[in-house]
């Protein structure tokens, strides 16, 4: 393959500005521009210091050769540790082009990882996660995912396969030797896969909280102070406050992390009886959408009102939110998911944000959490796959090998082993050139 080169920095002003180029000539390359301030060799895994010669300027940096066999890529690399200015680091690249480099493609340096064996494919979906993480559960998920931890399960539940596969295999070929050996262990062999699938599976939803969050909708009647509730949640006023009844027409968004999981916040317009008025018509109808589409509800009640706002949310978690705590009014009821809050001191708050989190449960730490849409789905498929070889266990093996080996492909494509060149391509295009 071609020796690569990109810009693996942001682009734009900062401190350090960094360079790479991989593959056989990247050595000579690195060798032709880079001057050692001491008149010292090239060392593995040295940071050297010296001048980088660019074809219209020079810059004091720092270069690093990592060969091959201790390589992110595999294959022989350098990266150049330059200052951090746009013109610095483009000049630089355009450099490393001129002396035989290719511009890398996005996603190039992890993808001849992968076809070095240096990683899985869902490991270099791992890398992507990280990089797009937006909070400590979604690093924590994604860094067990790039170290191989689902590969690793994928893995055995695909050995295991292999075995079977290759004692049908056997047995299609020498039935007199092999039927009485290899057909007593097909149905428990065929169980335990689907029961590894399951437990990967039911990891799904807590892998998308991590992920993605928990999305948190408040509703409730008008002017009861979901919008002021937001605004102290989020620490900044993010929705307009007004004492004027209908004010929040659409729906607010907002993010917040809390006990390192991403809480997505929507607030949304006060619900009541359909008044003579569209605009607000369509903002209640856009509020009972978010509440259908939220992990849970935050139905707030202004805990100094009198009666019930007569709201009610069929199939759906309910944190009864009763706000304005710092003014007399009702007590609490002593139920389960009702908390007291107030949006002007701040009472009670940290105490909601703790119930939502709770959502995640525990075990956060472990990294084998599915978080990955391309994962849970190819794992449906072979789940599927395995249950009609268990229907096949009574008819002829011929089938039952089908039904095993369609289920070895969709776990395959999990990791790689199976995946198609147009599956690989694709998710390395979803990658930033540099990476």
């Amino acid at each position: 393959m071609s020796t690569i080169a990109a810009i693996s920095s942001p682009i734009g002003t900062g401190g350090i500005g960094i360079v790479r180029v991989s593959g056989d000539e990247a050595l000579r390359i690195a060798d032709a521009i880079f001057n050692f301030e001491h008149g010292e060799a090239w060392q593995p895994l040295h940071m050297h210091f010296g001048t980088f010669k660019a074809r219209d300027f020079c810059d004091k940096g720092y270069a690093v050769y990592f060969p091959a066999r201790q390589a992110y890529t595999g294959e022989d690399t350098v990266e150049f540790y330059l200052h951090g200015g746009v013109r610095i680091v483009q000049g630089a690249l355009e450099t490393l082009l001129e002396h035989g480099a290719t511009l890398a493609g996005k996603g190039e340096f992890t993808k001849r990882a992968f076809l070095s064996g240096r990683l899985s494919l869902a490991d270099a979906e791992g890398v992507m996660d990280m990089i797009s993480a937006e909070s400590a559960a979604g690093i924590r998920a994604a860094y067990g995912l790039m170290q191989g931890e689902i590969t690793s399960r994928i893995n055995a539940i695909l050995d295991g396969l292999e075995e079977l596969i290759a004692g049908l295999e056997a047995t299609l070929d020498y039935p007199d030797e092999m039927e009485d050996e290899t057909l007593p262990s097909l149905p428990q062999g065929i169980d335990k896969a689907i029961n590894d699938i399951d437990a990967l599976l039911a990891t799904a939803k807590k892998g998308r909280i991590a992920k993605y969050g928990i999305t948190a909708a408040l509703v409730g009647a008008p002017n009861v102070g979901k919008s002021s509730l937001l605004n102290a949640i989020v620490g900044f006023d993010r929705a307009i406050v007004a004492p004027v009844a209908g004010t929040t027409r659409d729906t607010v968004e907002a993010s917040v992390e809390y006990g390192g999981i991403r809480i997505n916040l929507v607030d949304t317009a006060g619900l009541r009886d359909l008044s003579s008025d569209g605009i607000e018509n369509e903002g209640m109808a856009r509020a009972r959408r978010a509440a259908q589409n939220a992990d849970v509800i935050l139905h707030v009640i202004d805990r100094g009102a009198e009666g019930d706002d007569g709201l009610e949310f069929e199939d759906k978690l309910v944190f009864s939110v009763y706000n304005k705590c710092d003014v007399a009014g009702f007590a609490i009821p002593k139920i389960m998911y009702a908390y007291g809050v107030s949006a002007k001191t701040g009472e009670g708050i940290d105490g909601l944000l703790d119930g939502i989190v709770s959502l995640y449960g525990n075990g956060g730490e472990s990294g084998e959490l599915l978080t990955n849409e391309r994962h849970i789905s190819a794992l449906y498929q072979a789940k599927s796959a395995l249950k009609a070889a268990v229907l096949s266990l009574d008819g002829t093996i011929d089938l039952t090998l089908v039904d095993l080996r369609e289920a070895y492909d969709a776990l395959g494509r999990i990791t790689g082993r199976t995946a198609s060149e147009e599956v690989v391509n694709s998710i390395f295009q979803r990658f930033c050139v540099g990476k």
